[in-house]
């Protein structure tokens, strides 16, 4: 006998949908309220007696529904939906919890690179990637997420290191403690105490900031002083703070006044750094500084300045490299404000391991440089490379002022001598690795990777992410047209095809 309907009672009607407006009410307390009250036990009693009133009320009429063949079909239906839910639900908190991606892309695009690989499964301490961020200005909300996307590849594959976003807005005492107060990002490299900023953060900025962190024997390198070099404890826009700042992470950064030395250098040297002296630097002062190159395994780091009689240009030559003692200038003025003077290193001649990593739309940026090239009589052990140039549209001149531009580009500004264990980089210019320029551009990167690159440190150079190969669908005239004839111009024909006959019988059923 088939089940008959029992209508249900207008009093249950009114006493069950009284119960669900209480139950909203109450919803909408907690919510604006921030939390749970006392008064709100009031609305939760009333809600549920009014309810559960009316469900005892239409007893008969719901058991009636539940007992009807199109409820229990409609019961199934919602059960398999419920279901799939459910299922639904439980994958997503798995996908969270349990981070796992696949990389099916035949470069492996998006994959970490070996060296990366082997950098991040070495670390046995916990670490820290810390993001702190502002979200005040248009175009800073993705910054977490693209971010943490980049970071994740990192965490998935050690999980001793963490990733954590910070807004500092929210929490300025965390922005204290990392020096962040401007710009729409900062990220830092934490362990043990120890911090790192990364510049980029990308793959090569990442890795090279863990590497970092893990070297636990400390090299020493030498900065000359007495001289009028830049000085390293300056944080005023032409001081070196920021640069003893970087390579106090993994070196021993120290003074060194050769003639309070008896001109000779510590034996724990490895590597000896001249930045923008003003001074004449004594005859014994640059013999030392050559039989530590020559008669050893000396590493040597210059950067001289055009129109200073620092006397180097001497020292310099002995090892292969030719201080021109000009100027390069350049009339496009691509720097805002910087003058003619100010230009750009945007080619890199040879392709040494300071700048390997380095590609197209780089550039660092220098302020009143001289050009270098190999001197003639060049040590015929020496291997002499070009490290960074100008472009075409450059040109030099023996004084500043009121001249005829004729571009005569490209000019070198670093060069690289390398003779047995003995290694020797120089630069016509030492502005490029003060406060005011080094976090331009490639400037940091291009300093970092020279000292390393006389520390032996290779590991420390600017790592090289995947790049993708260009692939080329090559079809001649004929074979396109029979792919069109067999695949473009059938497709949609069988999708409408298809279509119009599902909508014909479903019309008709």
């Amino acid at each position: 006998m088939k089940p008959t309907k029992v209508p249900a009672s207008r009093a249950g009607q009114v006493l069950m949908i009284s119960g669900i407006l209480f139950y909203m009410a109450l919803y909408i307390f907690r919510i604006a309220y921030g939390g749970w009250h006392e008064s709100m036990w009031v609305p939760l009693v009333l809600g549920t007696l009014l309810f559960f009133g009316g469900v005892i009320k239409d007893r008969r009429g719901i058991a009636s529904f539940f007992t009807m063949r199109t409820t229990q079909q409609g019961l199934n239906l919602g059960a398999i939906l419920l279901l799939a839910l459910v299922g639904l639900a439980c994958v997503n908190i798995l996908a969270v919890r349990y981070d796992k991606k696949f990389d099916w892309t035949s470069d492996q695009l998006n994959s970490l690179s070996e060296q990366s690989r082997k950098v991040t499964e070495s670390i046995s301490n916990d670490t820290q990637l810390v993001l702190l961020y502002r979200n005040d200005t248009q175009g800073t909300e993705n910054i977490p997420r693209v971010i943490g996307d980049q970071a994740k590849r990192y965490t998935a594959l050690n999980n001793r290191i963490r990733f954590t976003a910070t807004n500092a807005i929210v929490d300025p005492a965390t922005a204290r403690q990392y020096d962040y107060s401007q710009g729409p990002y900062a990220l830092f490299a934490v362990q043990d105490g120890r911090k790192v900023k990364i510049d980029q953060p990308t793959e090569e900025g990442i890795t090279r900031a863990l590497i970092k962190l893990t070297h636990e024997k400390r090299k020493v390198i030498y900065f000359t002083i007495g001289h009028g070099e830049a000085d390293l404890e300056s944080r005023d826009p032409d001081g070196l703070s920021f640069l003893k700042e970087q390579l106090g992470v993994n070196y021993d950064v120290r003074n060194l006044t050769l003639y309070q030395s008896d001109n000779k250098i510590p034996a724990d040297a490895s590597a000896v750094a001249i930045i923008g002296p003003k001074q004449q630097f004594l005859d014994s002062e640059i013999k030392a500084l050559r039989e530590y190159v020559q008669l050893g395994s000396g590493r040597l780091f210059i950067a001289l300045d055009p129109g200073v009689k620092h006397g180097l240009a001497g020292l310099v030559h002995s090892f292969g490299i030719e201080f021109n003692n000009d100027y390069i200038v350049d009339d496009r003025e691509q720097v805002v404000r910087g003058g003619s003077t100010v230009v750009l290193g945007a080619t890199f001649p040879d392709a040494t391991d300071v700048t390997r990593s380095f590609g197209e739309g780089q550039f660092g940026v220098f302020a009143v440089a001289s050009s270098l090239k190999t001197a003639s009589d060049a040590p015929k052990n020496a291997k002499i490379s070009s490290i960074i140039a100008t472009d075409i549209r450059n040109m030099t001149t023996v004084e500043l002022g009121a001249i005829h531009f004729k571009p005569n580009g490209p000019h070198v500004i670093g060069m690289m001598a390398l003779s047995g264990k003995s290694e020797v980089i120089v630069f016509g210019d030492s502005d490029f690795l003060t406060n005011r320029l080094i976090q331009n551009n490639l400037n940091n990167d291009l300093t970092q990777n020279s000292f390393s690159e006389l520390a032996s440190d290779q590991d420390l150079l600017s790592i090289r992410p995947r790049s993708p190969k260009a692939t080329m669908l090559s079809m001649s005239k004929s074979d396109f047209s029979l792919y069109a004839l067999l695949f473009l111009l059938p497709l949609p024909v069988l999708l409408f095809a298809g279509g119009s006959f599902l909508w014909t019988r479903r019309r008709t059923a």
